[in-house]
């Protein structure tokens, strides 16, 4: 039964059992496409972990299995594992060729969130080594995306970062805004990005005052979510925001410094004692 059929039919309510009970059965899952959602949360709970050889070889089962049964969604998906994987792994090629077999199949029926979210992957893996193929990639992530998917909240955010980067605030901005509207309500980590990227604009724009609201709301998600580094981050910049005080800046810094010691962050606590041992 069609999708729309199906709703006329439980809206109705007259139908014969068989067709009421299609209206509130969820769909009968195979044990090999159980088997596989099994390899991949556990490939993920190592990921999360940071045991990678571990994570990589749940997901390279999982592959297996959903190749097996010929599962579309399973396929993509297990591969932007693998390509999560494989970038951890320091194996850049590798990751991108799982990539480019979700983003550029031909012969499977991957849905355009999945090619989408592949083409951002890809954006994100190359952002720092190639800018220009970067910013094709995520062209490509947006046409796929169009007005309305998944990741459409954080390829706005990947192209605010990348205007932000290339000296242009005020777009940097504008998409940073747009992003924070895009977001899934409960990708709180995806909205303080947004936020904090509006917080970096502000501070660009010599608008500092500006930058306090969002750098304070993003620190209190990152807070609820335990996201140590993007607490490094916004208590940092909250910092340069009140570069107008130099002892409230100050003790912005004192706080990034003492999370950054505690989450073995060598960078951000070289970072924040160079910033504190300004008189």
């Amino acid at each position: 039964m069609r999708p729309a059929l199906r709703a006329m039919a439980c809206a109705i309510g007259a139908a014969a059992m068989a067709v009421l009970a299609g209206c509130s059965s969820p769909p009968v899952r195979s044990p090999a496409d159980i088997r596989a959602q099994g390899y991949n949360t556990q490939g993920i709970d190592r990921y999360k972990a940071g045991d990678l050889p571990r994570a990589l070889g749940f997901f390279e089962q999982a592959l297996a299995v959903g190749q097996s049964i010929e599962d579309d969604d399973a396929i993509a998906a297990t591969r932007l594992n693998l390509s999560m994987v494989y970038l951890g792994m320091g194996r850049q090629d590798e990751a991108l060729k799982q990539l480019s077999l979700v983003q550029d199949e031909p012969r499977l029926a991957f849905s355009n969130d999945r090619r989408a979210e592949a083409a951002l992957r890809r954006a994100m893996a190359l952002q720092a080594s190639d800018a220009a193929a970067a910013g094709q990639s995520l062209d490509r992530a947006a046409a796929l995306c169009g007005s309305s998917c998944s990741v459409r909240g954080k390829i706005l955010n990947l192209k605010a970062w990348l205007a932000l980067n290339a000296g242009r605030p005020e777009e940097g901005l504008r998409l940073a805004q747009q992003a924070q509207g895009a977001v899934a309500k409960d990708d709180t980590l995806e909205k303080a990005n947004a936020l904090r990227l509006q917080g970096s604009a502000h501070i660009a724009l010599r608008t500092p005052a500006a930058a306090l609201a969002p750098l304070s709301e993003a620190l209190k998600m990152d807070k609820a979510a335990g996201a140590s580094e993007k607490i490094y981050q916004d208590l940092l910049l909250l910092g340069q925001a009140s570069a107008d005080k130099p002892d409230v800046a100050r003790d912005y810094w004192t706080r990034a410094r003492d999370v950054a010691l505690a989450a073995r962050n060598q960078a951000g606590v070289e970072r924040t004692a160079k910033l504190l041992a300004v008189p």
